[in-house]
Parts: structure tokens; sequence; C-alpha cells
């Protein structure tokens, strides 16, 4: 630190630094600025509650973002009351600032650039994203800026922040034991306990006084021993010990969560800490803060393994090489080898020695969560949509999707993209263009809410402008580092380190996660982003400028106030709605529905534009019987994210219903447009244009046709778009959609009719469809009269020879086979037909019935499970597996 900063901070306490002299009442502005950063820091991260609101993290959000709000607002006070502007200068004022500028002109360029009906859901969406961006990451940034470093990076003493974490940490292994049950459904009783109540108010007590001296460093502190809190509930997670809830918390498999509520989210908070935990260990020369920090870095490295995010591995590899690329860092682990040689080597063999997700013994979940999907993806036409399903490894390919339909959106507006915060509503019209070129990801299919990689994310919502100014940002910022490096004495570039490492390492688990865009992790990672670049700003002084008109000025501040105060409103509502929605959710599990109807109706109330409420709304509204009801409240989910195919299915639904088809149809098709994998969607167009076929025949093919190449198996389809094709008179494409759905189905009654009318229309004395039914149809006719003589077999043969890969010809044949004592030629056909036919489950029971008749078992309880799999009610099935001889 240079002398004048020295001299500062012994003359001015750092506080006082941070406002201005001209602070008045600062010791209570500190109390309260440090109590809600401790909300956001300490609170914010570890609490949740499982039986409160649907998504059980939602408290954390609202405890986030008000506090943040509140301790902005008190900065503004602080500036009100010392007539001034107090925010030191930063390097990424202008990047951020251009950002934020091109952010607004990408969305309102799509606002106009769109047709009226999306602009509801285009204004919820960007709302949401930028009072994200606006919150969570800006204000926390600034905030950053008001934090001063202390002059000692390394803390005296690690006692206390070891208490912290061992004391009230272990006092939780007493809650089950000394918890209240819930006296009733009210807000009060299952929000609060008496132990754990008083548990985190002393935890707050605890976490205030340590951070009391108002410095990044302690509030760093602060952040790690979160990090070490949570990492520890979800190791226990992990290995199937809950403390606090009644059963285990395991959404994602045996993947911990924490109290994350995901994953990926826990693991990047993670990955930003490690490169500080690990430069306070380098740096440990007392056996107090050895302990202390080793326990964090291992606990942060078992967590990393207990999230089994393989992004944030690679966050965390690119973090740790980061920081040992610097010789400041080599040469303190060659200082002090002896000790960290060996606590280094032992964290390298707990990493291979950590334990699958079966918890098999002897198992690794290093290896086996790196080994999946490699052995798909050794070729590089594996790495495409087009991949064969043998090669289709879903985490990748889902990607790969999500990628793809994000690509396409930044080209739509090279400059300015689709608009920011946009993504999640439009996504799902560019997913369903290339699930219907793709068939083998069909099934991959969802609904993504960000693009999971940041490149993609700034291209596909704000175009080239937008991507380049982002990548300025952080240009400017390491270009600052590395000047900073270049001039500074060995003690500052040291500690300078782990954040450009914690940066860089957030950045790569991002190329392939989304969790810079939900708010815990977001938090930290805008705080170090502060702190860093205000550290490389270079700028010790408080950044105070006087009002020249303190009128303007105080007007200015209380409008920002006010702002503030409305958004500290913004998430009560918003909270609220979440209760009420919960609520309403569990009514409509019992069968409550007109009480599911008022609990979601009063969630509404409470904030109008959350699409998950207002859909469950609709839903409750057309099972009681309230049609138009429900109507508008379909309308209202449109409003609120029009990304939704069953919103449009439904809303579809109902309007036919109350006799408005042109409505319903318009709403059939963009649901099948969004959906291409929702049958009823084409089927319920089909029921509305048949009433008036000449008029809609020629758009109807065109839907139909698509339909059938998404369905080639759905003999309903072929027979729709045959009847539609012969409405246009073109009789000869007619003639192949009906032969197309015979071989698929050539015990349809409507279709055999159909084509044997076409054929003859068209006079075609030697039509292959027919041909091909007529040989079905005789083998079908030996094999009912029990005729399985040469001659009957020759013509199953020649059914197979007329189209060899047709699973209803390879099926006839195998149980003409079977029936003839060729039991091997009957499983070949049968396997060949499952090959085309997967989900056939009267093939599969044939093919089991014939391992079992030879005896292998292995094989037989392969098929009996994969049948049961796709029939999990199927009782027969269950007792055939159960009578299989052990194995």
């Amino acid at each position: 630190m240079s002398q004048n900063s020295e001299k500062t901070a012994r003359t001015s306490p750092p506080f006082l630094a941070a406002y201005g002299h001209n602070s008045v009442n600062s010791a209570g502005y500190k109390f309260f600025l440090t109590f809600f950063l401790v909300t956001a820091f300490f609170v914010s991260p570890l609490l949740f509650f499982t039986d409160l609101t649907r998504n059980p993290y939602y408290l954390q959000i609202t405890l986030l973002n008000s506090s943040v709000l509140i301790a902005f607002a008190i900065v503004l006070a602080a500036a009100v009351r010392g007539k001034s502007w107090t925010l030191p200068q930063n390097i990424l004022y202008k990047p951020l600032t251009a950002l934020l500028i091109v952010m607004l002109l990408s969305f309102t360029h799509a606002y106009f650039s769109h047709t009226a009906f999306f602009r509801p859901s285009m204004l919820s969406e960007f709302t949401r994203a930028a009072v994200f961006m606006t919150v969570n990451c800006v204000l926390v940034f600034l905030l950053a800026q008001k934090v001063p470093f202390d002059s000692d990076p390394q803390r005296r003493s690690a006692y206390g922040w070891l208490a912290f974490i061992l004391l009230w940490g272990g006092l939780w292994l007493l809650f089950p034991d000394l918890k209240t049950p819930a006296s009733g459904e009210s807000l009060m009783s299952r929000f609060w306990d008496p132990y754990g109540g008083l548990l985190w108010l002393a935890g707050v007590a605890a976490a205030w006084y340590l951070v009391r001296r108002f410095n990044q460093e302690d509030f760093l502190h602060l952040a790690m021993s979160v990090g070490g809190l949570a990492s520890i509930y979800g190791v226990l997670q992990y290995f199937g010990v809950e403390l606090i809830w009644a059963r285990l918390l395991n959404p994602y498999g045996n993947r911990s969560v924490s109290t994350f509520g995901n994953p990926n989210f826990v693991s990047s908070y993670i990955v930003m800490l490690l490169p500080f935990a690990l430069a306070y260990l380098l740096a440990a020369r007392k056996t107090p803060q050895r302990f202390f920090y080793g326990f964090l870095f291992l606990s942060y490295e078992a967590m990393l393994m207990a999230s089994l995010t393989r992004s944030s591995w690679i966050g965390a590899a690119a973090a740790m090489a980061s920081v040992f690329t610097f010789k400041e860092y080599r040469l303190k682990f060659l200082e002090n080898k002896n000790f960290l040689g060996w606590f280094l080597a032992g964290a390298l063999v707990f990493l291979f020695i950590w334990p699958a997700q079966s918890l098999k013994p002897f198992s690794s979940g290093l290896t086996e969560r790196l080994s999946e999907g490699t052995g798909r993806m050794v070729s590089p036409s594996a790495l495409s949509l087009g991949a064969v399903p043998g090669k289709i490894y879903s985490s990748f390919h889902q990607r790969l999707l999500i990628w793809t339909s994000a690509w396409q959106m930044g080209l739509e507006g090279p400059m300015l993209g689709k608009g920011w915060g946009l993504f999640e509503n439009f996504y799902p019209f560019y997913q369903g263009r290339l699930l219907c070129n793709f068939e083998n990801i069909r099934f991959l299919r969802t609904h993504a809410n960000n693009a999971h990689n940041e490149i993609m994310e700034m291209f596909s919502q704000t175009g080239i402008l937008g991507l380049g100014i982002y990548l300025w940002l952080f240009a400017v910022l390491f270009a600052a580092f590395l000047r900073y490096y270049r001039s500074s004495g060995p003690e500052e570039r040291y500690w300078t380190v782990p954040f450009a490492a914690a940066i860089i390492g957030m950045l790569a688990d991002n190329m392939f996660n989304v969790s810079l865009h939900f708010a815990v992790p977001a938090l930290i990672f805008w705080w170090l982003l502060g702190a860093f670049s205000k550290k490389l700003s270079g700028s010790r002084e408080s950044g105070t400028r006087l009002w020249k008109k303190p009128t303007i000025g105080a007007a200015a501040a209380g409008i920002l106030m006010l702002l503030c105060a409305a958004g500290v409103w913004y998430w009560s509502a918003q909270f609220m709605r979440e209760m009420y929605y919960f609520r309403g959710f569990k009514d409509m599990r019992r069968n409550d529905f007109s009480g599911a109807a008022a609990a979601l109706r009063k969630a509404y109330n409470s904030h109008g534009r959350e699409v998950n409420n207002n859909y469950e709304l609709a839903n409750a509204y057309v099972r009681v019987g309230d049609l138009p009801s429900g109507e508008w409240a379909y309308g209202e989910a449109l409003k609120s994210n029009a990304g939704y195919d069953e919103i449009y299915f439904n809303m579809g639904i109902v309007q036919k219903r109350l006799g408005r088809t042109e409505a319903a149809l318009n709403n059939f098709k963009v649901s099948a447009f969004i959906n291409p994998l929702n049958a009823p969607a084409f089927n319920a167009i089909a029921e509305i244009y048949v009433k008036d076929s000449g008029r809609y025949a020629k758009e109807v093919v065109e839907i139909f046709k698509q339909a059938a190449g998404v369905f080639p198996e759905d003999p309903g389809i072929l027979n729709t778009l045959g009847y539609f094709n012969a409405a246009l008179k073109d009789y000869r494409a007619a003639k192949d959609a009906y032969g197309r759905g015979v071989r698929v189905n050539p015990g349809d009654a409507m279709l055999t009719q159909n084509l044997a009318g076409m054929a003859a229309q068209l006079g075609l004395k030697n039509d292959p469809d027919v041909i091909w039914l007529r040989k079905f149809q005789e083998v079908q006719g030996r094999l009912g009269a029990n005729d399985f003589s040469r001659p009957a077999r020759a013509a199953a043969d020649d059914l197979v020879r007329l189209e060899p890969q047709n699973p209803n010809a390879l099926a006839l044949r195998a149980r003409m086979s079977f029936k003839a004592g060729d039991e091997k030629g009957a499983k070949q056909d049968l396997m060949n037909a499952l090959i085309a036919r997967p989900r056939d489950n009267n093939m599969r029971y044939g093919l089991a019935v014939i391992y079992e008749r030879e005896r292998d078992y292995t094989s037989a309880r392969r098929e009996w499970g994969t049948l049961l799999q796709l029939e999990p009610g199927n009782t027969m099935v269950a007792e055939r597996l159960r009578n299989l001889p052990p194995r």
C-alpha cells in the first residue's frame, strides 16, 4: 500500500474514507449498511424453506435483492446528508454504461420489431432481466466500490472465523431434536421456529461482529465461511444425511444442491472462492490459519465433487491454473513446500477417491463423471445435431441444441440480437424447427432460460454490438490487471491474482453453465468484479464530488431512493405471489379446484406477470367450469411469457369449446410450431379444418407434411394428409400418404379403404402399396388359419422382401416362424423389428419369451426390464421378471 493510502487509513476510519468526511451520523450508516450487506452475503445464500414457496429458494432471492436495494438506499441517504456523490473512479464505468445502453437499445429495437401480440411478454421478460441486471449486478458492483481494502490483506487471527463455522454450524446438528413442529398453515408458523430463529439471530450478530471493521477482506472471509458451511451441508446431502428437513433434498439425483437449489449454482459459487482459499492457505504460517484455510479448501473441493458439475470443474481448473501461472504463488509454494506438498498431494488423491453417485466402494466420481459420453463422442460426426442415436450424449447435445438456437437468434439481427432479456421468451420458436429437422435429438427438447454459454448469451440477445462491448469490458479489466501487476510490489501482486483467477474461473464455468444469471452466484461475481476493478483503478480517495446545486442533487438522490423502495415492494410482492402460488399448486393436486383458483388469483393480484402461476390459475378456472376466466388467465400467462406451447394448446381447447374456432385454430398452429412433437395439436387442427377442407386444404397439406415428417408412424396424421391432398385433387400424393399409413398400420380399415379407392381412381393395377397390403393380408390369413406350411412361410418371406425393414412385416413373419418352431428366425426378426420400433411392447414381449425358452436369462432380464420401464404398472411382466432364476 502506498504511503499516502497508509496515512489515510491511519487518520480516518475506513468507513469514513469510503463516504467522505461530510457524512452525518456515519456510525449509524455503518451499522445499517453492514447489517444489510451481512444479510446479502450470509443469510441469503444459506436460508431456505421447503414448504413456503414451490421454489424453496425464492426467499433467498427476495432477501438478496431487498438487502442490496436497502443498502444502496443507505448510500444515497449518506449522499443527501453529505450533499455530495461519493463514488471512487473505476476503469469499468464506461464499458459497463455502454453495455447497459446497448441492452436497452436491443430491447427497444426488438420491441418495435415484433407484433403487438408479443409485446406484453417481451416487456415482462425484459423487466425481469433489467431488474436482475440493475440490482443483482450493477448495484452490487457499485456497493463494492464503497467498501475499502484493508492495509493488511491477511487476518491476524483465524480463530473468530473458525469458531463461527464450527460453533454456529455445529449448533445446527441439534436442530432435528430441538425444532418445534409447525402449528398450522400460517406464514408465521411455517416461517418461525424458536431454536432455528435464535440460531439465525446469533449467526447474523456474529457475522456482523466479524465484519465490523468494514473492509473487503472481512466481507470476503464472510463469503468464504458461507461457502464452507454450504459445502459441509452439500457433502452431507451427497452421503444421504439431512439435518434440517424431514426428507433428503435431491431434485438432481445424488448431485448435491446444498442451500442453493441447484448443483450448478453452488459449484460456481465455490469456483470463485477457491482461489482465495488457496491464496490464504499458501500465505498461512500459523497452525490455526493453516487449519482454517485448509479446511475451507478441502470443503470446497468436496462440494465441487458432490455437485458433479463438470463445467465448474473446468472453471476450478482454469482458476487454479491461473493462480500458479504467476511466480509469486510458485515461490510461496516453495517457501512452505513441506506442509503444502503433502496437503496438495492429499487434495489431489481426494479428487480421485471421491465416490461415484452410487456410493459404491472403490468407485470414482471423477473418472465416472468425466467418462460419461466420451465413448459416444469420439468422431466429428458425433459433435453435431445429426448424430446417430448411439452417438448422442444428452448433456452435450442438449447444449448444442440450445447453442444452435441462440446462434440463429443472433443471426436474425446481427447488430443488436433478439433483444436483451428475451432469450427464454423466443427460444422455443427456434428449437421447434431444429426438432423437425433432426429426428434423433427430439427427446432433448427443453425450455431453456439461458444460452448455457456466455458468448452465445450475449450474441443471441444483444448481437455483435453487445458482445463486443462485453468483451471490451473484460479486456479493459485484464489489461489494467497486467499493468497493475507489472508496476506493483510482490505483496500487492500476490493478493490481486485471486481476483483475476476467480473471474477467469467463473467465465470458464459459464461457457457451459448459466449460473452468472442467477442471484447468489451473480452476487459474488459482481462484487468481486467491483472490488477487483476498484483495486486496479488505483483510486484510494473517496471520490467525493460536492453538489453544486444541492436541491437538484437531493431530488435526484430522493428519486433513486424511491426507486429502491419500489424495488423492495416489487420483491415483497413477488414473494407473496410465490407463497399464494404454492398454496394454489397444492390445492390443485388435492383436486380442490375452487380453493386453488382463489389462492392463485391472490397470487396474480400480488404480482400478475408470472407464467407458471397464471397458467395454473387458468387450469383451475377450467376445472371449475369457468371457461371465460380460463381463457383470460391463459392470455395473462402468454403476456408473462409467450414461449410455452401448452398454454397455446390449452387456450385453443377452451376457445374451441366457447365457439371461438378461428382463435382456437391460431393457437393450435402456434402450439404445433413451437412443439412439433405434440401430436394432439395437429389432430386439433385437423378437426377444425376438416369442416371446410376445400378452403384450407393447401395450408393443411403443408402443416401435415411437417407433421408426417415428425410422426412417420402415426396413421391418423398420414390419413389426414391423404384426405387433404385428395381435397386438392392431388390424388397421387393422397395415394402415397394412404400407402404410408397402411404400411404403418395395415389393420386400419379406413386407411385400407382409402388406399384401395385412391388406387382405383388413379387406375393403378400393380401399385406397390396395394400389393404389399394384399400380401400382408394373405400371410395374416394363413397365420390365423394355423397354416405354417412351406408355402405359408414362403409368402411371409415374400412380404418381407417387399419392404425388408417394415416392423409389421417382420413381426408377422416372426409369429409365423415361432409357430412353426423356428425360434431362431423369430428372434432375429423381432430384434430387427425393434430397431425400427423400439417402443413396441408386444414385439419386446415376444422376444423376452424366446430368450426365456432359450434359457438366456440375462437377455430375458434385459428385455423384461425394458418393457417394465415402458409399462411400469404391468404386473404380469413384473411377475415374469421376478420369477427368472437368480443371476
